[in-house]
């Protein structure tokens, strides 16, 4: 058995309309065209659904059950197509988000706002992780996409360029560092330096800054997390460099910052997705609120 929603559909009209010309009128056919679908529908069912007089149809016993089940079917061909159709326009569904913390902090209130004012039935998961770890979410599919650093290599991945913020030496207010306009990655030697580990794209950064200023400092601490990294400074116990978006996650912390020069620093932030493929547009409403949230921040 072969049957097409439109059939259906128009065994319903027919039901619900009590002769055909009220049903083709309904469904905006002719009536021969609306006889011909119920003819062809009884065939195929091997039913005969309506017993017709020459004022009136009626539904035969047979027809009554085929009718509640077209009725049925066709409500739930419409109800799942509307969800369907809702996820693609953004009214309801889910966008996971992988995020370096540092970035994730400054970018991600701003642009979850917006998002949530534009796309009201979707729900947004986050995964804050370090960069390996939120380009990997992406390239195994469990995320839709990543707002981290330029990563070395794109096997599989494109990166959408958002900005970029700058290296800055971060140390503690009563430090003679605090009162420069600007400082260079030489001067930085005759203080304990806390850096981070080797692991995060920070380290990466502030490694080749001492490289190309022809210095060699060899970290008086190494920590994971910026908030370590900024409470040891504040305590005295050194100082250290980290990328302007990252001060969202230390505010209120008794600290200067000033630029970093010969070489300034920049760190290029984007966003990572699976390359060859357009994202949903949910997806794409998220990448325009976070191109937005970083042009404010980095403004």
């Amino acid at each position: 058995m072969n049957l097409t929603i439109r059939q259906l559909e128009t065994l319903v009209a027919a039901a619900d309309a009590g002769t055909f010309s009220a049903a083709a009128l309904r469904l905006g056919i002719s009536q021969p065209a609306l006889s011909e679908t119920i003819r062809r529908l009884e065939a195929e069912t091997g039913l005969r659904l309506f017993d017709r007089t020459t004022r009136s149809l009626a539904l035969t016993a047979d027809g009554r059950h085929a009718a509640a089940v077209a009725r049925e079917v066709v409500r739930d061909f419409h109800v799942s197509l509307g969800s369907i159709a809702d996820r693609a326009r953004g009214r309801r569904g889910r966008v996971t988000l992988a995020a370096l913390p540092s970035v994730a902090c400054a970018l991600l209130p701003s642009a979850l706002r917006g998002f949530r004012r534009e796309f009201a039935g979707m729900d947004v998961t986050v995964h804050d992780v370090l960069h390996e770890r939120a380009v990997g979410f992406v390239a195994d599919g469990l995320a839709d996409l990543a707002l981290t650093t330029q990563p070395g290599r794109l096997d599989g991945l494109r990166f959408e360029g958002l900005g970029s913020d700058e290296l800055l030496l971060v140390c503690p207010k009563r430090y003679r560092l605090a009162r420069a306009r600007q400082v260079a990655w030489h001067d930085l030697t005759s203080h304990p330096f806390v850096a981070m580990a080797r692991t995060s794209s920070v380290r990466r950064l502030t490694d080749a800054a001492f490289i190309n200023s022809g210095t060699l400092v060899d970290p008086a601490y190494e920590v994971e997390q910026i908030p370590s990294a900024a409470a040891l400074v504040e305590a005295g116990l050194g100082i250290t460099a980290l990328p302007a978006l990252t001060l969202a996650m230390i505010k209120g912390r008794r600290l200067a910052t000033r630029p970093l020069v010969r070489p300034t620093m920049r760190r290029p932030i984007g966003i990572v997705l699976l390359a060859g493929r357009t994202p949903p547009e949910p997806v794409l409403g998220l990448m325009r609120h976070l191109r937005r949230s970083c042009e404010a921040s980095l403004s």
